[in-house]
């Protein structure tokens, strides 16, 4: 992770820099000042939506030809072809009114596609795991897709249950294995907390891919 920040130092805006460790171990990054929604009783604006979407396709970007052995904390994925964030989510995300100042972190960067980043930041950020309806979902995937530039709006709708299917079946057994981060997401309830969530979101695809044509 050290080493794709200090890759993306001099090549992408709103991400912290690497000072290193203090004398208790602890890692050491710089502050990026910013305010950071609250998801549970707000949802971003459609400008701020597109400010996460451009920031995104930057760091795509700025990541392409970085190439690291690891060890990466993220889920196997088959076919990765980038370094990818995989948690841009508003609880990792700072604005200055409506623009993004900074993305933090980064522990799960690792090998991914640009599509499930995308699914992700459609979960996240529309927010798919919410019902706020299917023509409302709809359009706000367009927002994704046509700020992106790459993917359709379909597309990343389609990708949204293999990715969050990845991340549920990933947390057990990466804590079993011994990652604290993750038996703290257990400990806090996943995954069940998110497994109706998606359920819900698989009986919604199909009114929502409707207005995507």
């Amino acid at each position: 992770m050290h080493a794709l920040l200090d890759h993306l130092r001099p090549r992408l805006a709103h991400v912290p820099t690497v000072l290193g460790f203090d004398d208790r171990g602890r890692e050491v990054l710089t502050y990026l000042p910013g305010r950071v929604i609250d998801s549970d009783i707000e949802m971003l604006t459609e400008i701020q939506l597109r400010s996460v979407v451009s920031w995104t396709r930057c760091f795509h970007e700025a990541v392409e030809g970085f190439a690291h052995s690891g060890p990466w904390r993220f889920f196997d994925v088959g076919a990765p072809t980038l370094i990818a964030h995989n948690d841009i989510a508003p609880y990792n995300i700072c604005f200055d009114g409506d623009s993004l100042v900074g993305v933090f972190d980064w522990d799960l960067a690792g090998p991914s596609t640009p599509l499930l980043e995308l699914a992700f930041i459609a979960w996240n950020c529309v927010p798919l795991w919410s019902d706020i309806g299917t023509e409302y979902a709809a359009a706000r995937l367009h927002v994704i897709a046509s700020t992106y530039g790459a993917d359709s709006a379909r597309d990343i709708l389609s990708a949204v249950p293999y990715r969050i299917q990845l991340m549920l079946d990933g947390i057990p057994v990466a804590a079993a294995a011994g990652d604290e981060g993750m038996a703290n997401l257990m400990a806090g309830g996943e995954p069940p907390r998110s497994e109706r969530p998606l359920a819900e979101l698989v009986s919604r695809i199909p009114s929502i891919a409707a207005h995507l044509d």
